[in-house]
Formats: C-alpha cells, sequence, structure tokens
C-alpha cells in the first residue's frame, strides 16, 4: 500500500529510468492475470498498491476496490460521490465503521453510515460484540434492505442530484433500475439549519409517463411531476441523518 517513490532500474540505461515505475504496473497486471487464472473463482479487491488506489485497467483484474481509508460517512459522500464519476457504485469498497468513527470522531447515527456504504459494496468493520441492542437491531435491518436494493445498486443508473459540498447542507442521491420500475432515494441532512425548508429535488430517469408510489409516504406521483417538480424530503432533525425513499413504478 505504498505509492513507488524515487524509481530506478539497473535494467535500464539512465535515459530510461523513467518507464521503471510504468513497468512495474505492467507486471502487477501480469501477476494478476496469472493469478485468476489459475484460481477463477478467487474475488480480489484492489487499494491502494501497484497503479494507485482506482485504475480503469485494474478493474479487469479486480473488479472490487477499497475506495477510500476514510470511513467516515460524512465524508465518504463526497469520495463516493467524486468516485462514481468514473467508476460504477458495483466497484467500490464501502463498509460500516465505528462510532465515533477512530479518525475524524464525528458522531454518526448507524442508519447513516450503512446508508452511506449501501451505495458501494456494503460491509462492516467494526466489533459487532460492542454494539448495543439497538445498533444490532439496525444491523439486521440494514443488511435487509441490502439484500432488497443491492440488484437496483449495482446494475442500476447512479444520479447525483445534490451536494453538500455545494449547498452547504444536504446530499441526495438516486439509484434507477434499467427497465425504470424501481428507483431508490437517499437523502443526507449533514447539517442542520434553522427556519430551513425541506428542499425539494427534481428526480431524473424516470418513465415521464408512469404513476409511482412513494413507499415511505404512500403518495402516488407521475414520473413528469417527479423530475419536473420534484419530490419534497422528508423531514429531519439534527446533523448527520439521512433517509432512505424508495419509489416503485405503478404498472
Amino acid at each position: 500500500n505504498r505509492h513507488l517513490t524515487e524509481v530506478q532500474s539497473a535494467a535500464l540505461p539512465a535515459e530510461r529510468s523513467r518507464e521503471a515505475a510504468h513497468r512495474y504496473v505492467l507486471g502487477v497486471y501480469e501477476l494478476l492475470a496469472r493469478l485468476l487464472d489459475a484460481f477463477p473463482d478467487v474475488l480480489l479487491e484492489g487499494c491502494s498498491g501497484g497503479g494507485g488506489r482506482f485504475d480503469p485497467a485494474m478493474l479487469y483484474y479486480s473488479p472490487q476496490i477499497w475506495t477510500s481509508d476514510d470511513t467516515d460517512a460524512i465524508e465518504r459522500l463526497s469520495i463516493q460521490a467524486g468516485t462514481s464519476l468514473a467508476y460504477p457504485l458495483s466497484a467500490m469498497g464501502a463498509h460500516v465503521s465505528v462510532c465515533p468513527n477512530h479518525q475524524t470522531g464525528r458522531v454518526t447515527p448507524m442508519q447513516t453510515r450503512g446508508n452511506a456504504a449501501l451505495f458501494g459494496t456494503f460491509g462492516y468493520e467494526l466489533d459487532l460484540t460492542k454494539l448495543s441492542e439497538e445498533d444490532k437491531q439496525t444491523v439486521r435491518r440494514q443488511v435487509e434492505e441490502y439484500k432488497r436494493y443491492s440488484g437496483l445498486i449495482m446494475h442500476g443508473d447512479f444520479y447525483r442530484l445534490a451536494d453538500a459540498d455545494e449547498n452547504g447542507a444536504y446530499t441526495v442521491w438516486q439509484v434507477v433500475g434499467k427497465d425504470r420500475a424501481q428507483t431508490l432515494v437517499a437523502y443526507f441532512r449533514t447539517r442542520a439549519l434553522i427556519n430551513e425548508y425541506d428542499p425539494l429535488v427534481r428526480l431524473r430517469g424516470l418513465d415521464p409517463a408512469a404513476k409511482y408510489r412513494v413507499e415511505t409516504t404512500g403518495a402516488v406521483l407521475g414520473g413528469d411531476t417527479l423530475m419536473n417538480a420534484g419530490l419534497v424530503m422528508p423531514g429531519v432533525w439534527g446533523d448527520f441523518q439521512s433517509v432512505l425513499i424508495p419509489l416503485t413504478r405503478m404498472d
């Protein structure tokens, strides 16, 4: 997990010494190809060694890459959104970590940590025996949610609808199935504001001629309405809160 520095090669003349780093990465690819030829059922997760944390060629050998050693859920909103500009959610290693976070000290609800990790490969890296009974129940629910939505998240179209780095208060993500029958919206309220209206967010990728049921409220709205007028995000209280909003097309 160490980036190469001051790379030289005794096998190359001085004027070609800069080839060494590139040749090293090609060697990494060759080694991985040999391993996967011998053990085709092994899933390799990439990290920060070799050609850096992410590069497109590495996905051929390692379709899952640890997105960042920064596991703080609020930090991950920016990290995963930025990574999604070039890589699919299915490639992003994302886990629920301890609270307070061991890197930032931030106290974030288990629900929000799980919702952030859901938009990636999803997992846990913490001591389950130290969790409260309430958090254990949340883990059980989150695992069920992952089983329910993993196909949609891994294979659907991902939209970054709002970014807390830009508006200062909330992030909204959406995944839509290829058949546009199901969509999942995630609303992350990173900063509570006084006398602030619940944001109205325009959805993307829906069937404009279809009706969709908002599963959290039972409301039925047209796809055209949701994309042009928008969907009001649910009211939440406090920093670092989040809500999942599933919508289903009414056929």
